[in-house]
């Protein structure tokens, strides 16, 4: 594959997109020349009755970060100092529903579900589960995941979750679904050529302006220049 491979400078990414999406620059190839306009006139080189089929997912904050837990005579340990022992970072990247498998049950999932995941930092992920709490809402959100095999080259983990109050009482009713629970715990997965962290502003550039169903873990780039103008055009 080295035949593919090319000096890209990090200063020639744009680490975001322009304030207007549709003014990005459009490649053209015709009769065997190459040119370039801008996207917002793609309508004027379309011929009339071209059909153009449109992938209208979104993408989920597919990206979970969990801190593995240090043995208990390491905390004891760091703790002496004063400071808080944190163990390594644990990178969960969610591919697709595992149980239920409908993308829609999955999303509606209350307390429990299972994805086939990518694992970022797997050697420092033994078989212990890990665990993330959340404050807010008037009380506490934990989360664990747990391995439960591979399945091809991804792995299997299993999710579970709840919530208690302030008293420390289990709240069944305010238990956020699993659609819920990723906008609050995940990370948009923003590409990793970019070289750096997702921010608020990626949860709409990084979208589709017709994305409607939950459950792509990468945006369908090609339709990110389209805006409403375009398409009505």
């Amino acid at each position: 594959i080295s035949d593919y491979s090319y000096d890209l400078p990090d200063d020639r990414i744009a680490k975001f997109p322009l304030a207007r999406r549709d003014q990005s620059k459009l490649l053209l190839y015709r009769d065997g020349k190459v040119g370039e306009d801008l996207f917002c006139n793609l309508p004027v080189h379309l011929p009339g009755g071209t059909l153009m089929v449109f992938n209208n997912t979104r993408v989920i904050q597919a990206r979970l970060h969990f801190r593995k837990q240090r043995a208990a005579e390491n905390r004891q340990a760091a703790g002496s100092n004063g400071k808080q022992a944190e163990g390594a970072l644990i990178e969960i990247f969610l591919l697709e529903p595992a149980q239920p498998a409908d993308y829609e049950q999955m999303f509606q999932a209350r307390g429990h579900c299972c994805w086939y995941c990518l694992i970022g930092n797997l050697k420092k992920w033994k078989e212990d589960p890990l665990t993330r709490e959340v404050e807010g809402g008037g009380g506490k959100l934990t989360i664990t995941a747990t391995r439960r095999g591979l399945h091809g080259t991804s792995h299997e983990v299993e999710f579970t979750w709840s919530f208690t109050d302030s008293e420390g009482h289990n709240a069944t009713e305010a238990n956020p679904s699993f659609a819920e629970l990723i906008d609050i715990i995940g990370e948009l997965p923003i590409p990793p050529y970019l070289n750096r962290k997702s921010e608020e502003s990626d949860k709409t550039t990084y979208q589709t302006v017709y994305s409607k169903i939950k459950g792509s873990v990468a945006a369908p780039t090609a339709g990110l220049h389209f805006t409403p103008e375009v398409l009505a055009a």
